[in-house]
Protein backbone atom coordinates (compact mmCIF):
# COMPACT_ATOMS: atom_id res chain seq x y z
CA UNK A 1 0.00 0.00 0.00
CA UNK A 2 0.17 1.53 -2.32
CA UNK A 3 1.13 -0.77 -4.82
CA UNK A 4 3.70 1.32 -6.26
CA UNK A 5 5.79 2.02 -3.18
CA UNK A 6 5.81 -1.92 -2.59
CA UNK A 7 7.12 -2.38 -5.88
CA UNK A 8 9.65 0.16 -4.79
CA UNK A 9 10.31 -1.86 -1.64
CA UNK A 10 10.49 -4.73 -3.22
CA UNK A 11 13.43 -3.72 -5.53
CA UNK A 12 15.26 -1.76 -2.89
CA UNK A 13 15.48 -5.23 -1.21
CA UNK A 14 16.63 -7.09 -4.43
CA UNK A 15 19.16 -4.43 -4.75
CA UNK A 16 20.33 -4.53 -1.17
CA UNK A 17 20.78 -8.24 -1.81
CA UNK A 18 22.49 -8.07 -4.81
CA UNK A 19 25.41 -5.65 -3.25
CA UNK A 20 25.79 -8.10 -0.53
CA UNK A 21 26.73 -10.91 -3.07
CA UNK A 22 23.20 -12.32 -4.11
CA UNK A 23 23.84 -13.92 -7.68
CA UNK A 24 21.85 -17.05 -8.11
CA UNK A 25 18.10 -17.52 -7.73
CA UNK A 26 18.93 -19.23 -4.60
CA UNK A 27 20.78 -16.42 -2.65
CA UNK A 28 17.46 -14.28 -2.63
CA UNK A 29 14.84 -15.08 0.03
CA UNK A 30 10.99 -16.09 -0.71
CA UNK A 31 9.08 -12.60 -0.71
CA UNK A 32 5.23 -12.80 -0.49
CA UNK A 33 3.83 -9.64 -1.98
CA UNK A 34 0.15 -8.92 -0.69
CA UNK A 35 -1.40 -5.80 -2.37
CA UNK A 36 -4.39 -5.00 -0.32
CA UNK A 37 -6.99 -2.48 -1.99
CA UNK A 38 -7.76 -0.40 0.92
CA UNK A 39 -9.66 2.26 1.13
CA UNK A 40 -8.66 5.81 1.68
CA UNK A 41 -6.27 6.61 4.47
CA UNK A 42 -5.09 9.72 2.32
CA UNK A 43 -7.12 11.95 2.13
CA UNK A 44 -10.24 10.83 4.75
CA UNK A 45 -10.75 7.43 6.87
CA UNK A 46 -14.29 6.95 6.21
CA UNK A 47 -14.42 3.77 7.11
CA UNK A 48 -12.37 2.88 10.27
CA UNK A 49 -13.62 -0.65 11.28
CA UNK A 50 -12.96 -1.85 7.42
CA UNK A 51 -9.72 -0.31 7.11
CA UNK A 52 -8.74 -2.60 10.72
CA UNK A 53 -10.61 -5.48 9.28
CA UNK A 54 -8.94 -5.82 6.03
CA UNK A 55 -5.70 -4.74 7.73
CA UNK A 56 -5.65 -7.70 10.41
CA UNK A 57 -7.21 -9.72 7.56
CA UNK A 58 -4.40 -9.40 5.67
CA UNK A 59 -1.36 -9.70 8.04
CA UNK A 60 -3.17 -12.87 9.34
CA UNK A 61 -3.16 -14.32 5.61
CA UNK A 62 0.53 -13.44 5.21
CA UNK A 63 1.32 -15.50 8.78
CA UNK A 64 -0.36 -18.49 7.36
CA UNK A 65 2.01 -18.43 4.76
CA UNK A 66 4.68 -18.83 7.18
CA UNK A 67 6.42 -15.61 6.55
CA UNK A 68 9.18 -14.86 9.27
CA UNK A 69 8.19 -10.95 9.73
CA UNK A 70 5.86 -8.12 7.55
CA UNK A 71 7.12 -5.15 5.84
CA UNK A 72 4.52 -2.53 5.58
CA UNK A 73 5.41 0.02 3.35
CA UNK A 74 2.63 2.59 4.20
CA UNK A 75 3.33 5.30 7.07
CA UNK A 76 -0.61 5.78 7.75
CA UNK A 77 -2.08 2.40 8.49
CA UNK A 78 0.38 2.84 11.59
CA UNK A 79 -2.24 4.33 13.35
CA UNK A 80 -3.68 0.60 13.54
CA UNK A 81 -0.11 -1.23 14.35
CA UNK A 82 -1.24 -2.40 17.42
CA UNK A 83 -4.50 -3.90 16.05
CA UNK A 84 -2.24 -5.80 13.34
CA UNK A 85 0.46 -6.81 15.68
CA UNK A 86 -1.92 -8.70 18.40
CA UNK A 87 -3.16 -10.46 15.71
CA UNK A 88 -0.11 -11.96 14.59
CA UNK A 89 3.26 -13.91 16.14
CA UNK A 90 5.21 -12.63 13.81
CA UNK A 91 6.84 -9.14 13.96
CA UNK A 92 5.65 -6.22 11.80
CA UNK A 93 8.62 -4.18 11.27
CA UNK A 94 7.49 -0.62 12.80
CA UNK A 95 8.15 2.23 10.41
CA UNK A 96 8.17 4.77 13.04
CA UNK A 97 10.53 3.28 15.51
CA UNK A 98 12.99 2.23 12.79
CA UNK A 99 13.21 6.11 11.63
CA UNK A 100 13.18 6.71 15.34
CA UNK A 101 16.56 4.92 15.00
CA UNK A 102 17.88 6.16 12.42
CA UNK A 103 17.45 9.78 13.27
CA UNK A 104 18.77 9.00 16.78
CA UNK A 105 21.95 7.31 15.42
CA UNK A 106 22.17 10.90 13.21
CA UNK A 107 21.95 12.61 16.60
CA UNK A 108 19.10 14.48 15.59
CA UNK A 109 17.48 16.75 17.84
CA UNK A 110 14.88 18.05 15.64
CA UNK A 111 13.39 16.58 12.45
CA UNK A 112 10.77 18.16 9.76
CA UNK A 113 8.34 15.40 8.73
CA UNK A 114 6.22 15.31 5.41
CA UNK A 115 3.31 12.54 5.40
CA UNK A 116 -0.43 12.51 5.12
CA UNK A 117 -3.22 14.26 7.07
CA UNK A 118 -3.87 10.43 9.28
CA UNK A 119 0.15 10.22 9.90
CA UNK A 120 0.34 14.12 11.09
CA UNK A 121 -2.77 14.44 13.14
CA UNK A 122 -2.25 10.59 15.14
CA UNK A 123 1.05 11.75 16.06
CA UNK A 124 2.82 8.76 14.93
CA UNK A 125 6.28 9.41 14.44
CA UNK A 126 6.02 11.69 17.54
CA UNK A 127 5.17 8.69 19.84
CA UNK A 128 8.38 7.18 18.48
CA UNK A 129 11.47 10.18 18.34
CA UNK A 130 10.33 11.26 21.87
CA UNK A 131 11.98 7.72 23.09
CA UNK A 132 14.69 9.61 21.48
CA UNK A 133 14.15 13.22 22.87
CA UNK A 134 13.45 14.11 18.95
CA UNK A 135 11.43 17.26 18.28
CA UNK A 136 8.88 16.96 15.08
CA UNK A 137 8.05 20.21 13.20
CA UNK A 138 5.39 19.53 10.79
CA UNK A 139 4.34 21.35 7.51
CA UNK A 140 1.61 24.83 7.58
CA UNK A 141 -1.93 23.60 7.11
CA UNK A 142 -1.80 24.98 3.70
CA UNK A 143 0.96 22.96 2.69
CA UNK A 144 -0.33 20.10 3.97
CA UNK A 145 -2.94 20.49 1.93
CA UNK A 146 -0.27 20.48 -1.16
CA UNK A 147 1.19 17.54 0.39
CA UNK A 148 -2.22 15.54 0.24
CA UNK A 149 -2.68 16.55 -3.05
CA UNK A 150 0.76 15.48 -4.20
CA UNK A 151 0.26 12.43 -2.82
CA UNK A 152 -3.14 11.65 -4.52
CA UNK A 153 -1.27 12.82 -7.86
CA UNK A 154 1.79 9.69 -7.03
CA UNK A 155 -0.84 7.53 -6.50
CA UNK A 156 -2.39 8.32 -9.48
CA UNK A 157 0.92 7.40 -11.69
CA UNK A 158 1.25 11.47 -12.15
CA UNK A 159 4.92 12.75 -10.66
CA UNK A 160 5.17 16.21 -11.60
CA UNK A 161 7.54 18.39 -11.73
CA UNK A 162 5.53 21.67 -10.13
CA UNK A 163 5.17 19.05 -7.24
CA UNK A 164 8.45 18.17 -6.88
CA UNK A 165 9.06 21.84 -6.63
CA UNK A 166 6.34 22.73 -4.17
CA UNK A 167 8.02 19.63 -1.65
CA UNK A 168 11.51 21.17 -2.25
CA UNK A 169 9.76 24.54 -0.62
CA UNK A 170 8.54 23.15 1.95
CA UNK A 171 11.35 20.96 2.99
CA UNK A 172 12.91 24.74 2.59
CA UNK A 173 10.37 25.96 5.15
CA UNK A 174 11.18 23.28 7.68
CA UNK A 175 14.80 23.38 7.41
CA UNK A 176 14.32 27.14 7.74
CA UNK A 177 12.27 26.44 11.20
CA UNK A 178 15.22 24.51 12.69
CA UNK A 179 14.93 20.76 10.83
CA UNK A 180 18.36 19.04 10.78
CA UNK A 181 16.81 16.26 9.00
CA UNK A 182 13.20 15.12 6.99
CA UNK A 183 11.12 12.55 7.07
CA UNK A 184 9.49 11.12 4.15
CA UNK A 185 7.26 9.83 6.10
CA UNK A 186 4.82 8.74 2.82
CA UNK A 187 6.45 5.75 1.06
CA UNK A 188 4.64 7.76 -2.32
CA UNK A 189 7.21 10.57 -1.36
CA UNK A 190 10.55 8.79 -2.08
CA UNK A 191 8.85 7.94 -5.83
CA UNK A 192 9.35 11.74 -6.54
CA UNK A 193 11.81 12.89 -4.32
CA UNK A 194 15.76 11.72 -3.57
CA UNK A 195 18.07 13.45 -1.60
CA UNK A 196 19.80 14.91 -4.58
CA UNK A 197 16.21 17.36 -4.14
CA UNK A 198 17.68 18.71 -0.49
CA UNK A 199 20.23 20.07 1.34
CA UNK A 200 19.54 18.39 4.13
CA UNK A 201 19.22 15.02 5.12
CA UNK A 202 15.83 13.27 3.87
CA UNK A 203 14.90 10.12 6.20
CA UNK A 204 13.49 7.61 3.43
CA UNK A 205 11.33 5.87 5.16
CA UNK A 206 11.16 3.07 2.29
CA UNK A 207 15.26 2.87 2.97
CA UNK A 208 14.15 2.40 6.15
CA UNK A 209 11.92 -0.40 6.21
CA UNK A 210 14.03 -2.22 3.59
CA UNK A 211 17.55 -1.99 5.25
CA UNK A 212 15.55 -3.19 8.30
CA UNK A 213 13.70 -6.37 6.33
CA UNK A 214 17.67 -6.85 5.02
CA UNK A 215 18.76 -6.93 9.08
CA UNK A 216 16.37 -9.42 9.68
CA UNK A 217 17.16 -11.44 6.39
CA UNK A 218 20.88 -11.92 6.63
CA UNK A 219 21.08 -12.50 10.53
Amino acid sequence: MGPEATSELYMRIVRFLQEKGAKYDADFPPIYVYSLPLPDVVENVESEDVVVSMLVGAVKKLENFGVSFIAIPCNSVFSYFEQMQNAVSVPIINIMDETAKKANEKRYKKVGLLGTKLTIKQKLFEKSLENYNIGVLNPTMMQQEDITKIIMNILSGKKLAEDKSKLKSIIKYLQGEGAEAVILGCTELPLILSQSDADIELLDTIGVIAKSALNRITK
